[in-house]
């Protein structure tokens, strides 16, 4: 290949990460609706971040959120019907929704997280295939995302943003521990940390 690769710091000026959310209007209907969606800086947000789309009044929009994790208990079995389940919950969701977040904080010793890469790619494809994809925004609320490469694949299946709260919640024991420095924010680790996740996606 002749091409050379994508230097994030000499283009930066024509690369961008904002990510508008919500639902989107017919593009060959030009309306002022097209530009009613939420945009956000870039795809990492923050644990406030997605307390605030939670609780969304924006435009009159409402989120839905959907648990990902089912009962030890159950199984095999449990796991394909829950993943059943979650593609119907988001199907039904998305007619009165505008906001539908994937969570697996339940998850615990008595209940297993679905892989939320598999949740993800399973819902956005039941709503494309029913055509509803268009009229919500995905949100993926997971422990699992911890890398760059974590947050790529799921942008990748179809998220519109990502709340990987467990990286953040683990930088803030770290700090209230005195094991990094303590005078650190949990804002400015939530900033440090999306800085270098996007550094790495631009890459």
């Amino acid at each position: 290949v002749t091409n050379p690769p994508i230097d994030p710091f000499r283009e930066k000026v024509v690369m961008s990460l904002q990510c508008p959310i919500g639902p989107e209007a017919n593009i060959l209907q030009p309306s002022p609706k097209q530009v009613h969606r939420l945009w956000l800086k870039q795809p990492v947000i923050s644990i406030a971040d997605l307390d605030v789309l939670k609780l969304t009044k924006h435009r009159n929009w409402s989120s839905h959120v959907i648990d990902i994790t089912f009962p030890a208990s159950e199984g095999v079995a449990g796991f394909i019907n829950k993943l059943q389940t979650i593609c119907d919950e988001a199907n039904e969701a998305s007619n009165t929704n505008q906001i539908i977040i994937l969570s697996d904080r339940l998850g615990g010793p008595e209940r297993i997280p679905i892989s939320s890469l598999l949740a993800l790619g399973a819902t956005h494809h039941q709503l494309i295939e029913s055509r509803n994809r268009m009229k919500v925004a995905i949100v993926v609320e997971t422990a699992e995302a911890r890398e760059v490469h974590h947050i790529c694949v799921l942008l990748g299946y179809g998220a519109d943003a990502i709340c990987p709260y467990l990286a953040l919640e683990l930088a803030s024991s770290l700090r209230d521990q005195g094991i990094i420095d303590t005078t650190i924010t949990d804002e400015q680790i939530y900033q440090n940390y999306a800085q270098a996740m996007q550094t790495g996606i631009n890459k």
